[in-house]
């Protein structure tokens, strides 16, 4: 087909009799396909797609990240060191200063510890007895009961993993 035989455009004004595609009842005009199925499959493929990555996402680290921050604070707990039990008729002012970095530790594995009861609750106990233990090491009151109580809890539970 040389340029001279190309068909004209259909907005052109010149007029071809051969190129007429009006409706007559012996030349009917070609249904044009519609794109709606196609544009609906694909934004639809892409809804499920991104429902799906999301999903997989959030259920991949759903867990991971409490049993990780749990034993970071077993690990800060662990780090603190000895701490003192003076209910056994001890001085109790002999041991009311603890050392900076063993407080930071206990205050960092409760904190810890409240993330992971936050993100799954089998990890609330954890995070109750080191509530305990931190309450004790702020006030310098290692004469509590409960306090040691809560410690023997927290070595149990870290023990346990």
């Amino acid at each position: 087909m040389t340029a001279l035989d190309t068909p004209p455009l259909p907005d052109d004004d010149r007029q071809n009799p051969a190129a007429d595609t009006t409706d007559t009842a012996d030349n009917p005009a070609p249904a044009e396909k519609s794109r709606r199925p196609l544009v609906l499959a694909a934004a639809a493929g892409f809804a499920i797609g991104i429902l799906i990555t999301g999903l997989l996402w959030g259920l991949s680290s759903q867990r991971g990240g409490a049993n990780v921050d749990a034993a970071a604070a077993c690990d800060a707990f662990n780090r603190a060191g000895h701490l003192p039990d003076t209910t056994g008729g001890y001085d109790p002012t002999a041991f009311t200063r603890l050392a900076d970095d063993a407080a930071h530790r206990i205050a960092a594995a409760y904190e810890l510890a409240q993330a992971a009861a936050a993100f799954d609750g089998q990890y609330q106990p954890l995070a109750q007895s080191l509530a305990g233990v931190n309450g004790m090491v702020l006030s310098g009151r290692f004469d509590s009961q409960s306090g040691q109580d809560d410690i023997i809890r927290v070595q149990q539970l870290c023990a346990r993993g």
